[in-house]
């Protein structure tokens, strides 16, 4: 994704027509790295997102309200007390780089006028987001940063705010630019842009390459510099250019990059606004990279508990299987005992007629030398008995263990989909009631209820659970007793609700929801699945109390092939 300078000015020029002269009402800090700033612009209210996650930093206009923390980190609380009620003067982008700064007017404790700037360095690694004050000090960052011996620079409050120095060409110096060009070997001339030119990217750096009509290999004379030079020139203030035409490029049915116009050949599909392109293009690198920092350490306690309740039912099959000998030391004791007569004391074996065998075969029995051949058969006896009893403790065990796993990997399919902190939280509490987690942290009261996903099918709201605490409450709680309940036959998988509000649900709807319903199982993988679908009224919960472990009656079944249906998706996780 080319978060270069072209398409940072084009972006930073597109939100100050949206939100200059607007209000900022209100400020959230949904993760550690991310901010959204609601803000009441002509008689519209936007909502800005910010991040500055290292994988995927960005600044755009959103449509998705996110969970926020029930006690706001100390920035957002730095945000809250100097830019509440502040108007936004101006968004700019800072010198000629991937920084952008949001200006506004806000009143001190005095009620005096005062500037202050929010700035956003979306620089990779190194991104940022820091708070100015009226003086251009620091007063709050995101990443505060020692100096740096690496950048030279220092991110502390009270210190006077600097942008990154850049070693690059900036791309308004056509001195130094023209001057580079004439040192350009003739090998690959888009290289030689991004590698020397200040705020190119390799895609920008090739597309301003072929809009000047220029090959990539070649030497360059000064009509083919100007070229290249002008192409750049339009680039830079593209958004006043007929080019301009925000655009995602699609594999499918996913968009996998955004583009201040298209750069190629490709499936491209056109927005109005580049903020769009942002969200839709990063959407899904966005929820990939927040569910693996959310699940990290949830991650870690599963795989750690299931290794370890696979090796204990490893080694309770090996018991098992020792056990097998049982009949053989009952058969030694009652050999002994017939034979009492024959044996002396202080043999270490004596051989017999098997009289088990058909054949009659002869079996040599090992006796202990120091016992008398009562005792030896006693010794047989035990340990035939211990193995008996042995038998039924380990076969308990496996069936304990196996049921432990079991749910155990459903809570790994709930960790697949969680996505915000409320639902870690419910994932930490099973891990906790199955041992998986020693002492679980203390759940903060103030913590609202996760959200389970939402579909639209037919007309009808869908929910389905992701985790079973949701599925406890979709199920209990929420669902009235005319409404659909779903669930995959004989296998773990999420609760689906149909919210009828006493309408007739059509079969077609029925289906659908059945498929999402297969999807959402430990049966996702199967070509057809068993789908279970009753009125909430003949659900009931299990006697075993266990959590969402439930009986139904009065049920009907169809035969479906598993279908995420994200298209019907309507909760934007």
């Amino acid at each position: 994704m080319p978060n270069d300078y072209i398409t940072v000015k084009a972006l930073a020029e597109e939100l100050h027509e949206k939100l200059s002269g607007g209000k900022i009402n209100k400020i959230y800090m949904p993760e550690k790295d991310e901010i959204t700033l609601a803000v009441r612009s002509q008689g519209e209210n936007f909502l800005l997102a910010v991040s500055t996650n290292p994988q995927n930093p960005r600044m755009h206009l959103t449509s998705v309200r996110k969970e926020n923390p029930p006690v706001a980190p100390g920035f957002c609380m730095y945000l809250r007390k100097y830019f509440t009620g502040a108007t936004i003067t101006e968004v700019k982008i800072l010198g000629e780089d991937r920084i952008i700064a949001i200006k506004a007017i806000s009143r001190n404790e005095l009620h005096d006028e005062i500037s202050i700037s929010l700035v956003a360095e979306m620089m990779g690694r190194y991104s940022n987001l820091i708070a100015l004050d009226q003086n251009g000090n620091i007063g709050a960052a995101i990443k505060q940063v020692p100096f740096d011996t690496a950048t030279k620079r220092c991110i502390l409050p009270g210190i006077k705010y600097s942008a990154p120095t850049q070693s690059k060409i900036a791309p308004s110096d056509k001195i130094r630019l023209t001057g580079a060009l004439r040192s350009f070997n003739g090998e690959n001339l888009s290289a030689f842009v991004a590698q020397n030119f200040a705020g190119y990217s390799k895609s920008s750096a090739a597309f301003a390459v072929k809009l000047a009509g220029l090959s990539e290999k070649g030497m360059l004379d000064e009509q083919k510099s100007k070229k290249l030079l002008d192409a750049l020139d339009k680039l830079n203030i593209i958004r006043s250019t007929s080019l301009y035409a925000p655009c995602c490029l699609k594999n499918g049915d996913v968009y996998t990059d955004y583009f201040v116009c298209p750069y190629g050949e490709g499936d491209y599909e056109f927005f109005p606004t580049l903020s769009e392109c942002i969200e839709r293009a990063t959407a899904v690198k966005e929820r990939t990279e927040r569910h693996r920092e959310h699940t990290k350490e949830l991650s870690k306690y599963y795989k750690n508990f299931v290794a370890r309740e696979e090796k204990k039912l490893q080694k309770s099959r090996a018991r098992l299987k020792e056990c097998e000998d049982a009949e053989y030391y009952k058969k030694c004791g009652d050999l002994i005992t017939i034979n009492l007569y024959a044996i002396k004391r202080g043999l270490s074996s004596f051989t017999a007629s098997d009289v088990y065998d058909p054949d009659g075969a002869s079996i040599e029995i090992a006796l202990d030398p120091s016992l008398s051949p009562q005792q030896n058969a006693q010794a047989y006896y035990k340990k035939y008995a211990k193995l008996k009893r042995t038998v039924a403790v380990v076969t308990q065990q496996i069936e304990e263990t196996e049921k432990t796993l079991d749910a155990a990997r459903d809570i790994g399919r709930a960790i697949k989909l969680c996505s915000s902190s409320a639902e870690c939280a419910e994932i930490e509490s099973e891990l906790a009631l199955l041992g998986a987690i020693r002492k679980k942290r203390a759940q903060d009261k103030r913590t609202k209820p996760s959200l389970p996903m939402e579909y639209e099918v037919g007309g009808f709201k869908v929910l389905v659970g992701k985790n079973n605490l949701q599925n406890e409450r979709l199920t209990f709680k929420t669902a009235q007793g005319g409404d659909i309940w779903m669930h995959v036959k004989d296998a773990h998988g999420s609760h689906l609700i149909v919210l009828s509000e006493g309408k007739d649900v059509p079969e077609e709807v029925l289906r659908v929801c059945a498929e999402i319903a297969a999807f959402h199982s430990q049966a996702a993988e199967a070509d057809k699945v068993t789908v279970d679908h009753t009125r909430r009224k003949r659900v009931k919960r299990h006697p075993s109390g266990k959590l969402a472990l439930v009986t139904y009656s009065e049920y009907k079944s169809l035969s479906v092939k598993p279908n995420a249906h994200e298209e019907l998706r309507r909760d934007g996780k």
